[in-house]
């Protein structure tokens, strides 16, 4: 395109912008005389230039070149019809077009500035399925989300500030964990899991993680939830809430400290096995497949050996129970069980895998 091509295209797509910013009608109407003027543009082309001579699709095709002033017909039509044909499309076609484009990329980039100004701030709905949603925020937050993501989970987040340096895959949400609007902003219907932090601005005191985990089963009572307490003492009103789980990280961290203390080296074991994000190995549970009912531990044993796993534990729910009566984390653990142990379903076989391990 020569410089001077190229500065009365632009004189004529400044035209059709200002032009546009005087024009009143919205879009659709917009697109229907620009198109209107295209095709009929066209057609008078195909019969003032051309005679009704060759196709109608190059007469479309050096009009659509006209609408920035190049090919042969925009700089010298040969009939006095085709010279007023482009002048109207210098002006109105160029114009229209002008409209057209201003209108939708306004609307697109209303559309993504929305979407991102909603993301930033927490506003928006999460769209994730079967994703790990966590409510409220701690010290702890930025490693468990370390580790979730390693795992290729998808993660959601309620928290009343957005945390520095938050993941940019982690799905945000500004409120409170605790209310039944953030939850379901938070996409608690569909997820898989709820993890419960124990909010710092309450210090040890547990009740506003309880009144979460009593909300999220409100809303969700099938998601599997973790809760972190402070306080034994408070466990029996956290069961009110059906918590699936419920982990003591005070207590927790003491024992890995001490642990570590009596048994030099242990440490960097502990480290390997706590986390998926090393590249490493992980504990992880499974449920003992249906075809093993009535077989013993080592049959159990030696199909997930074949598999690459090192099975270490089963955990069965309490005596007298069917198990839909108790959550897992009150069921029972049986670390190196006799092998001569006869199956009873359902029970879980807890192993220790490679970080990228999947059960075949």
């Amino acid at each position: 395109m020569s410089a001077k091509k190229f500065v009365k295209t632009v004189k004529n797509a400044k035209r059709g912008i200002a032009f546009s910013k005087k024009f009143k009608h919205r879009l659709l109407g917009s697109l229907i005389l620009f198109l209107g003027l295209l095709f009929g543009s066209a057609f008078l082309v195909w019969w003032q230039e051309k005679n009704f001579t060759g196709s109608y699709l190059d007469s479309l095709w050096s009009v659509l070149f006209t609408l920035i002033g190049q090919g042969e017909f925009a700089s010298s039509p040969k009939t006095f019809g085709g010279r007023i044909i482009v002048f109207l499309l210098s002006i109105f076609g160029v114009a229209l077009f002008g409209v057209v484009f201003a209108e939708v990329m306004q609307k697109l980039i209303n559309s993504q500035l929305k979407k991102m100004l909603g993301e930033m701030m927490g506003i928006n709905n999460c769209k994730f399925e079967g994703h790990v949603l966590i409510c409220g925020w701690n010290g702890r937050g930025p490693y468990l989300i370390r580790e979730l993501t390693a795992s290729s989970r998808q993660v959601a987040l309620i928290a009343k500030e957005r945390p520095n340096n938050l993941d940019a895959s982690v799905f945000y949400v500004q409120g409170n964990p605790s209310e039944r609007e953030a939850l379901i902003k938070g996409g608690v219907e569909k997820a898989q899991g709820a993890i419960i932090l124990g909010d710092p601005d309450f210090g040890d005191d547990d009740s506003h993680t309880i009144l979460t985990g009593l909300a999220i089963e409100a809303i969700a009572p099938d998601v599997y939830t973790v809760m972190e307490l402070h306080d034994p003492e408070n466990e029996r009103y956290a069961r009110y809430a059906h918590v699936d789980d419920i982990l003591y990280t005070d207590s927790l961290i003491a024992d890995i400290t001490a642990m570590c203390t009596h048994n030099e080296g242990i440490s960097a074991f502990i480290r390997d096995v706590l986390s998926t994000a090393d590249d490493g190995h992980s504990f992880a549970s499974f449920d003992v497949p249906q075809e093993f009912e009535g077989k013993n531990v080592k049959e159990l044993f030696e199909h997930f050996q074949e598999n690459g796993a090192i099975p270490l534990a089963t955990i069965t729910p309490p005596e007298g129970s069917n198990g839909k009566d108790v959550p897992v984390s009150e069921w029972i653990s049986n670390v190196a069980p006799p092998h001569d142990t006869v199956i009873k379903l359902p029970m879980k076989v807890v192993c220790l895998v490679k970080d990228n391990y999947s059960k075949k």
